[in-house]
């Protein structure tokens, strides 16, 4: 059915499985991966071009949690494989309703977030692809598949979820776990981080190498509410500084008596103080006024700010400061906004060291948690302090 040139467009070890496990009469297909492992991407190549391209009619309805994880995920990776395809048109993606559309087969591609999922609940589709399903309640997910001809699920297993209860109600489905092994075009430097993590945390191998899930006792933050925006309250920003390997990393707080609100504004690598600045001036941070707390560390890079105009503190830290941080925010409701992935991200991951019998520790790991960093940053340093910094 398709015109289109063949072209070279590498696949990982997820899109052959999923080939294979199709074309051997499986029904539900169910991808329990870890971190880097490119299942997200390799399963869009997958319905790309075994399915849109090559199948006529068809209507694939993709799920997610919110839609900037929409945006930043599975819509990238479509707009990505189909401009490489020369398929990319203004008349082939409708911007307003989310929808592609292959016209020389007929076939479609439409995305749903959770918080509008109720437009797809009564409709029939031939495909349902759940991205990171564990994230979407049960009676949805439910309510989807049992009106799918064929479906495809995808989590990485950080703590056991409904997917076992859920599954054993159909015929011909499939788990398969793959890891950043599986992904052959995983850069060195992804690759470095997973080893390194793995290699002091027995949680993070379990659940991202050995594909089993995570232990729920070992996770610092267990719960928190999505949200579409902030409320109109005072605020501040907490600043985590990286470079390299780690990224800066900017959240926006508010702190009132029984909660605390947190937008993700920056997480970037490689960059300079002088990137921070244009970023700081191009956000609408109101120079000389809104307080940015910043970790103490970098005296340097905050006098830097400091002499670019902005109203910059640093972090007071003690001996126990990020068990008192931690204390703060589980003190109080906590709400994140839904565009904040990386956070979200992190405090989904955020977990106690564990001891030699695998109980959780007090001792959080320090990794993947630079917003949560900024986010205590902001929380922990007096609130009390002049508008503006004298020089340091």
């Amino acid at each position: 059915m398709s015109n289109v040139e063949k072209i070279d467009i590498g696949a990982g070890e997820v899109f052959g499985s999923t080939l294979e496990a199709f074309e051997t009469g499986h029904k539900v297909v169910v991808h329990q991966g870890g971190t880097g492992s490119g299942k997200t991407y390799d399963l869009m190549l997958y319905l790309i071009f075994c399915v849109l391209m090559k199948r006529e009619n068809q209507v694939i309805t993709i799920v997610s949690e919110s839609k900037p994880h929409l945006d930043i995920g599975v819509i990238r990776y479509l707009k990505t494989i189909t401009q490489q395809l020369g398929i990319f048109t203004k008349d082939s993606w409708n911007i307003s309703k989310s929808i592609f559309k292959y016209e020389p087969t007929g076939s479609l591609i439409e995305f749903f977030s959770a918080d509008r999922i109720e437009k797809a609940l009564g409709a029939r589709r031939d495909w349902l692809y759940g991205n990171e399903v564990n994230s979407l309640k049960l009676e949805v997910w439910e309510e989807l598949a049992r009106r799918s001809e064929n479906i495809i699920a995808d989590f990485n297993p950080t703590s056991q979820f409904w997917l076992e209860d859920w599954i054993r109600y159909y015929d011909h489905s499939k788990i398969i776990k793959s890891n950043y092994l599986d992904n052959p075009f995983l850069s060195d430097t992804e690759r470095g981080r997973i080893e390194k993590r793995a290699a002091r945390d027995n949680n993070f191998r379990r659940v991202h190498i050995d594909c089993e899930y995570g232990i729920f006792e070992g996770l610092v933050f267990e719960g928190f509410t999505l949200i579409d925006e902030m409320p109109n309250e005072d605020y501040r920003f907490g600043l985590d500084w990286g470079f390299t390997n780690d990224p800066s990393a900017i959240v926006k707080v508010i702190e009132t008596p029984d909660e605390i609100y947190a937008d993700e504004l920056l997480y970037r690598t490689g960059m300079l103080n002088r990137d921070i600045i244009t970023f700081l001036e191009g956000s609408g941070i109101k120079k000389n006024y809104d307080v940015i707390v910043a970790d103490s560390a970098e005296p340097k890079s905050i006098k830097e700010l400091h002499m670019a105009g902005f109203n910059i503190l640093p972090a007071v830290k003690g001996p126990d400061s990020i068990r008192k941080g931690i204390d703060i925010i589980k003190s109080k409701k906590l709400f994140v906004t839904k565009r904040s992935l990386n956070l979200i991200k992190e405090l989904r991951n955020y977990s106690w060291q564990l001891d030699k019998e695998g109980k959780a520790t007090n001792k959080p790991i320090d990794a993947n948690n630079h917003l949560i960093d900024s986010l205590r940053y902001s929380l922990t340093t007096p609130k009390k302090q002049p508008r503006f910094m004298k020089p340091l």
